[in-house]
This record gives C-alpha cells, structure tokens and sequence, in this order.
C-alpha cells in the first residue's frame, strides 16, 4: 500500500507496507527515499511489485539464520504432530543439523550446503540413510511452510537427492524358537502380554496402552486405539499414527484364555492393594496399576529369552515373526496387513518378500500338479 510523499530537507520520502511478519504477526514497513518525487514514486511501484513476487522474502531471510528460522518452525508444528514426533525431531534439529548449517542466512541456504550436511552425517555422523532421510523430510518441510510465510521464493531441498533408504532386514523365529519362547514365558506374570505380541503382531507402544474397555473376551476381538510413546516430557498416551493403525484383530483362543487368567490376577492385586492401586484401566500395568514402562518390558524380555535358550531378538522382532509365521502358513497377505495395522498391503509384501517368494514357489509347485492331473 502506497502512502503519503514527503519532502524531507533536499530529498523526497514515502513509506509503504510490508505483508505483516509471517511468523510474529506484526506490522512492516519500509521508508522509500529518492531525490526527486517521480523517483519516489517509481521506487515504490517496483518495491510493491516486488512484494508480490515475493522479493521482499529474500529480504527478511537475509537477516535470519537457519538456526532461527527452524527454531520458530518447530515451535510452529507443536499442536500438529505427536509428540514422539516433535521429540525426534528437535534432537536431529540439536544434533545434527544446527551445527552443520545453523549459522547460514536462510536467504543463502544452497543445494550444496545441504548436499554436504547429509554427506557428513553418513561419514562422518553414524547415521543411517533412513535417518539422513529424515533430514531431509524435515527441512523439506520446513522450508515449504518459509514459502507459504513468504520468506523464501524456493526450497532448495527440491534440488537435492536424499539418500536411498536401508530396506531393514527382519529377524524372526522359526516356529519351533517361538513355541520354546512361549513355553517358559506362560510362567511369567505377564504371559498374556507374550502372547498377545506373537499372536497379533501388535507394537509394544499398542500392547501397553492397551485397555479392558478395548478388548472383548466374548467375541475374541480387540480394537486397537492408543499407543503409549515417548514425548517431549517422558511418556504419553496418544493415536496410532495412522487410519490402519486404528484396527480390530481377533484373537486366538489361547490368548482369550490367557487374558482370562491375567485379569483374574490383576483384581486380586488390585483387591489386596485397596486405594493404593491407581486403576487406569490398562490391562498390562504395574503392581500400582500404573503404565509399564517400555524398558521394563524389555528387560524382562531378554531375560526370558536367554532362560528358553532362543537367539536374542528385539521385542519389535516378535512383530516381524508374527507376520513370517502366518505367510508362512498361508494366510491371505491382505489379513496380515489388516492385523498389523500396514497402511497398504504393498507395505507388507515388500516387507515380508523372503516369505512371500516361498509362497509363490508353492503356488508354481501348485499349478504343475494341477496341470498333471488334469491330463
């Protein structure tokens, strides 16, 4: 918006608005200066088109760092993302990106300069490049919303490649390691919880915040509908990540009865404990009826690991054996998908391919005896 031209001493002035600042709302404006009127005017005509063009972004990134600019952003997304996200991103922000290219104007920031920083951070970091990747979705990110708060006219990280992705590698028991497992774990306090991590495939943060009211012993269903995850400040309650995460499974009838016989122990605990017990209605909790932590869990799982003599795997690791163990046997692809939470079923075949290649070994094995007994 044009002003009003003054005479100042031998030189003509006006000033004009900026767009409000995008990040603190508040109002700019810049005083336009030249010898003669005509030229004030002049002036002014380019300076409100280069506002629409976005010229006065480069204008204000110039005098803001990188480090500033991703400090504001990540405070900006906190209401919109869980806060296990928020968690991981702030630390890859701390650890490896600030001091990488912190000090670098926002207006300055190149392809090459971003090039470097995830070069560095697979040499010379110890990062995987999933986690390079990361990275680089992050800033991605952030430089798209610099865009729309206009202060960049481009995101640079649309001229850099990010480095391919690890496909994990699964570790999983055979059946026979899992049947050991199970064996010693059915004397363990918590022997529903090891069923219900080989039989469902479900992620420990789904297990823990599991709750009664979620789960139906008559139909032989479960609904899963919260995690329990590491935020900002400890751990905390919160929705899968995604629709498919929100999903019913239906369980065998072992782990019916085991439940069963876990929720008749756990009122006598909580009987004997009286107003002591902080009953939040979960059905894997500590003798105070608070939520497990996610470490003991682990530990205890190691322990009943080396005690069944099976190969040590990760409790992530009973996920991917149960997803193996029921390819394996034949199960429909699309239902392991629906029972793992997968947002698509293609999610599942890449990430079980070793298993499913067996299955179309036996599906061509299938068809020669088809064909043979046809003639």
């Amino acid at each position: 918006m044009k002003g009003k031209i003054t005479k100042r001493g031998d030189s003509w002035s006006m000033m004009i608005d900026l767009p409000r600042h995008p990040i603190t709302g508040k109002r700019r404006q810049r005083r336009i200066t030249a010898d003669t009127k005509r030229e004030v005017e002049a002036l002014a005509t380019q300076a409100l088109a280069s506002i629409e063009t976005g010229g006065f972004a480069e204008a204000d990134a110039k005098k803001i760092t990188v480090e500033a600019y991703l400090a504001q952003w990540l405070e900006s997304i906190r209401g919109n993302v869980k806060p296990i996200t928020m968690r991981h991103y702030g630390d890859l922000l701390r650890l490896h990106i600030v001091p990488a290219i912190g000090k670098v104007h926002l207006a300055k920031l190149s392809p090459s300069d971003l090039q470097r920083l995830y070069a560095d951070r697979l040499t010379k970091g110890g990062l995987s490049p999933t986690s390079v990747g990361t990275i680089h979705v992050i800033l991605h990110r952030a430089l798209k919303q610099g865009m729309r708060w206009g202060l960049l006219a481009r995101n640079v990280t649309e001229a850099v490649d990010p480095p391919r992705k690890n496909v994990p590698t699964c570790t999983t028991w055979s059946r026979e390691q899992a049947a050991d497992f199970l064996t010693v774990a059915d004397q363990h306090t918590w022997a529903a919880l090891w069923r219900l991590a080989l039989f469902t495939g479900m992620r420990r943060g789904e297990m823990l915040a599991l709750r009664w009211e979620d789960v139906d012993l008559q139909r032989s269903v479960l609904a899963v509908r919260q995690t329990y995850s590491r935020g900002g400040d400890g751990f905390v309650f919160g929705t899968p990540k995604s629709a498919a995460g929100r999903r019913s499974i239906a369980l065998p009838r072992s782990l019916v009865t085991a439940l069963h016989k876990h929720r008749v122990e756990q009122v006598e605990g909580r009987l004997k404990l009286g107003t002591s017990y902080q009953d939040q209605g979960l059905v894997f909790a500590n003798p105070l009826g608070e939520p497990l932590h996610p470490n003991t869990m682990t530990n205890q799982f190691k322990r009943l690991v080396v005690s069944a003599g099976v190969p040590l795997i990760r409790i992530h690791d009973l996920r991917h054996t149960s997803a193996t163990l029921m390819l394996a046997n034949n199960i429909h692809p699309k239902i392991v998908q629906e029972r793992l939470g997968h947002s698509d079923v293609s999610m599942t075949l890449n990430r079980y391919s070793h298993v499913t290649m067996d299955m179309q070994r036996d599906a061509a094995d299938q068809m020669d005896t088809l064909m043979e007994g046809a003639s």
